[in-house]
């Protein structure tokens, strides 16, 4: 039976949504286009769409230790492929048309990339919008996930999550020369690896899976890795501060407080809207404010920044994440459905109940990487799913 609603992940969501886009509009904005005015403040920290990577990792676990990991994978890639598509494609057409001259250098063969997701495969291969490197790993998580949910547990998914963390360090080095392992190293986002690992050991100390030292070694671990790969040690610590809240979301109760009750449909609806939001917000953002710059000031354009994301992610939601994903997910399955339940059944681990998971199935207007767009079976599956080595938040 379905459990109440917890409000504790939809305001981490929109925590980490928040700081993506005040870093985008005030430090890689006017960074990237001097047009723009100074902005009123810089947020300098880079930690929120991988906090959404965390997350999105932690309802992967959650979902396909239900069970049934064919059906997890289809309705994730129905939630999040057709909104990534028409955003990207929207936000090409945006820039290559209607943008000032030079405002961006996008070519039909880069449109043509980011939409088969293969940008790291890529990378002279520019990104329609910079926000859209969190979809290739995801993609690659969730079908990783869902093929080796049943295949690894115990001490050697503990030892892989291990793995996930220390394998990219060691072998950065030798990803640098063009050759081999360069290209999977870039292709797989190894350097991301360690946000999924994050992710899973989480769920697992949630369900008392590991232990309370265990996670705070590895997370201790993969912080200082994180800091390793982008060279910037204080957003590392930004996001270890919001990791606390996550494990805080995991284990402990709901966060049904006054403050929070009181803005609680505000907050249900922006976590709803919020990987529509994610999706345009950055460079359709900078166009607009471009477009107000000569009639305010700094605090107009951030305004005018976040209240335009607001309105376009709302209408990429209502108007084709949820109803491409009502059709894509309909009760009669596709060949292609079957084929892949299909193969995918066989792999499904059936271990008996475990327990209930810290959340709700929530109704299918949630975001992406929430539990409910996974619409799982029953829990059956007593092990984890390991949604992926790979590059994904967000």
């Amino acid at each position: 039976m379905p459990t109440k609603r917890r409000i504790n992940w939809d305001v981490l969501r929109i925590l980490a949504v928040l700081c993506v886009m005040l870093q985008h509009a005030t430090r890689v904005g006017p960074a990237n286009h001097p047009e723009l005015d100074r902005p009123p403040f810089v947020f300098g920290f880079e930690f929120g769409a991988s906090t959404l990577v965390v997350i999105s990792t932690f309802f992967a676990c959650s979902s396909l230790a239900k069970g049934e990991p064919g059906r997890f994978l289809r309705n994730r890639l129905a939630r999040l492929v057709p909104a990534y598509l028409v955003a990207a494609v929207c936000t090409y057409a945006v820039l290559r048309y209607l943008a000032p001259a030079g405002w961006s250098e996008l070519t039909p063969r880069d449109l043509l990339v980011n939409v088969l997701l293969l940008q790291s495969w890529f990378p002279d291969a520019r990104l329609v919008d910079a926000s859209y490197w969190t979809l290739p790993i995801q993609v690659t998580g969730f079908i990783a996930g869902a093929l080796l949910a049943s295949r690894v547990r115990g001490r050697a998914l503990k030892a892989l999550l291990w793995a996930l963390v220390v394998v990219p360090v060691v072998v950065k080095d030798w990803a640098i020369p063009p050759g081999l392992v360069n290209t999977l190293y870039n292709g797989l986002g190894a350097h991301r690896a360690l946000l999924f690992a994050i992710g899973i050991a989480i769920w697992l100390w949630s369900k008392g899976r590991l232990g309370d030292r265990h996670l705070f070694a590895l997370l201790t671990a993969a912080l200082l890795a994180q800091a390793w790969h982008t060279v910037d040690l204080r957003s590392a610590i930004a996001l270890g501060v919001l990791l606390i809240g996550v494990c805080a979301a995991a284990g402990g109760r709901d966060w049904d407080i006054a403050p929070v009750r009181l803005l609680s449909r505000p907050i249900k609806w922006l976590a709803g809207i919020s990987y529509g939001l994610y999706l345009v917000h950055q460079e359709l953002g900078y166009l607009v404010m471009a477009q107000v710059a000569p009639y305010g000031g700094p605090w107009t354009e951030l305004a005018f920044f976040l209240g335009s994301a607001v309105v376009l992610g709302w209408l990429l939601t209502k108007f084709v994440e949820r109803p491409a994903h009502r059709a894509l997910t309909a009760s009669r399955p596709t060949l292609v459905g079957l084929l892949l339940t299909a193969r995918l059944h066989a792999a499904q681990s059936h271990l008996g109940n475990v327990g209930a998971v810290p959340f709700s199935r929530a109704p299918l207007w949630r975001p992406v990487n929430h539990a409910s767009t996974s619409a799982a079976a029953p829990f059956t599956a007593g092990d984890v799913a390991l949604p992926a080595v790979s590059s994904q938040l967000r």
